[in-house]
């Protein structure tokens, strides 16, 4: 194969190398001139990202650079070798094919919220996070006889915090004992987009102290085919990188209106906490008091708030 038919070829692939790193930064570009940007990763990975598009568009204009060198007849330094492209069609557009594809289906499909069918493939929690174990009730043990010849201190005994015994800890459950604590006390129990993971599971690791509790939690709805009628989820996505790591939590409603809200509409739901059971497990339930759709939120995901415990 003669030199002009290789120059020909790494043109090609030159230019359509740049082509493509060009796409992969103006895709990411768009995403976040537009406010979709957070739909597919974690706020906190935004900076990343877009210092990734510098980094293709660096590239790209290397790729540029390469073709037009090529195009004038310059060829980078004599070696022993083979820079020249694969003459095989089938193997470059396998391999193109593997950047092309996710670039198109980037720009054509539209950015959508993720939802109750991506919910059935992942998975429902219907509660907080697995990775935290529920709190066995302190087990109480007869005190020791006091011999009769130790005196009795004079010191006053230190009072005991009723709540401490409510509400046991280790090591990993102390922020959501502290957390449980402070809800306790509270008339009406808010599950927020900040701490909508850290509440879900406090509520959960400490369930049968806020049976009769008055909770507030907000998120799209959702039910699959072992929903028991009369019955849905209240939902969110929690992310934690970017939307490949999500996973859907929330909690069971109990309405005689249920039939009423179609999948993925969005309600804030009051009602009084109690407990079910689903399948073989022992859940949360809510029994509405008040249901009113709402708008989907502005940040559609929930993230892990780092900061929980710390104060």
């Amino acid at each position: 194969m003669n030199r002009a038919t290789v120059d020909r070829r790494l043109l090609a692939h030159q230019l359509l190398r740049a082509a493509i790193l060009a796409g992969f930064a103006f895709l990411i570009v768009q995403l976040d001139r537009s406010g979709n940007l957070t739909l597919y990763i974690a706020p906190r990975m935004s900076i990343y990202v877009k210092l990734s598009a510098l980094g293709l568009y660096a590239t790209a204009v290397y790729q540029l650079y390469a073709a037009l060198q090529t195009w004038i007849g310059r060829r980078a330094a004599d070696c022993d070798c083979d820079h020249a492209p694969s003459p095989s069609l089938f193997k470059n557009v396998l391999i193109y094919g593997l950047f092309l594809l996710p670039l198109l289906l980037g720009f054509l499909l539209p950015d959508t919220l993720m939802g109750s069918t991506l919910a059935a493939k992942k998975g429902m929690s219907l509660g907080g996070s697995e990775s935290i174990s529920r709190q066995a009730p302190p087990r109480q043990t007869p005190a020791a006889p006091t011999p009769a010849a130790e005196q009795p201190s004079t010191e006053p005994a230190a009072p005991l915090d009723p709540l401490d015994a409510m509400f046991p800890a280790d090591i990993y459950t102390e922020s959501y004992a502290r957390h449980a604590k402070k809800l306790y006390g509270q008339e009406l129990i808010e599950v927020p987009e900040k701490q909508f993971i850290e509440t879900l599971t406090t509520l959960d690791l400490y369930r049968q102290h806020y049976v009769g509790k008055t909770i507030r939690i907000s998120g799209f709805v959702y039910r699959d085919g072992a929903t028991p009628e009369g019955q849905f989820v209240v939902s969110r996505f929690a992310m934690n990188c970017c939307s490949a790591d999500s996973m859907p939590y929330g909690l069971m409603i109990l309405s005689d209106e249920a039939a009423k809200y179609a999948n993925d509409s969005w309600l804030e739901v009051t009602g009084t906490l109690g407990l079910s059971q689903h399948g073989d497990q022992e859940i949360m339930i809510l029994q509405a008091i008040d249901a009113v759709p709402i708008e989907p939120s502005d940040t559609p995901y929930v993230y892990p708030d780092y900061d929980f415990g710390l104060d």
